[in-house]
This record gives structure tokens, sequence and C-alpha cells, in this order.
């Protein structure tokens, strides 16, 4: 008998304002993480990422987290360069991108 698992994932979220982008991957570290969808735990999509792999939305930024990441498959890519909706970033991730990690992206355009 063959056994299976399934799991419902949420649709992607688009947080780019338009084509062209460069990404790196970026094992998240998900100790500090408390936000959970279907018992997973979670870091969302727009969310800005340091070099650890924690959320960090600080002038030590590195990038900003391109799809949903979930513990179990904690594997995701930041983007380093790339032109950002920020209000949907913003809105998915719950998170508000301060100036200062703003300007640590220089090559990240926030529109």
């Amino acid at each position: 008998m063959m056994q299976f698992e399934s799991k419902t994932i949420g649709a992607k979220v688009e947080i780019l304002n338009r084509d062209g982008y460069e990404g790196v991957p970026v094992t998240l570290d998900f100790t500090a993480v408390t936000e959970t969808e279907n018992g997973r735990k979670i870091v969302k999509a727009g969310t800005p990422i340091g070099a650890t792999g924690v959320v960090d939305n600080t002038a030590t930024v590195k990038g900003i987290l391109f799809w949903d990441v979930y513990e179990d498959r904690p594997i995701g890519t930041i983007l380093k360069k790339a032109y950002i909706n920020t209000a949907k970033a913003q809105a998915h991730s719950g998170v508000t991108i301060l100036a200062e990690a703003k300007a640590a992206l220089p090559m990240v355009v926030f529109e």
C-alpha cells in the first residue's frame, strides 16, 4: 500500500511591479518565526531578509523574499535587483519596509 501526504499551499503572490530581477538562494532560520499557515511556520513574500536568513528590516538587510517559504522547506530566494510593488509586498508580508532597509538595497526599486 502506498502512502502519501497532502498539503494545501496558497497561491503565489506577485510582489514584482515589472519584469527583470536577480535573486540568490537563502536558507531561512525559523527560530523566531511565530506566524503560521495551515499549522506550518511561514515567512511571507515581501519580507526583508538578512544574511543569516532571519527577518531583518534594518540597514543590514540583504534582500526581499521573493515567494512564501515554509519551515518544512526553508529554502527561498531573496531579490537583490528588482522592481518591487511596495504596497503588495508590505500588505502580504505584514512588514512595513523601513527607509533604512530600502537604502541598504540600492538595486531594488520600491515603487
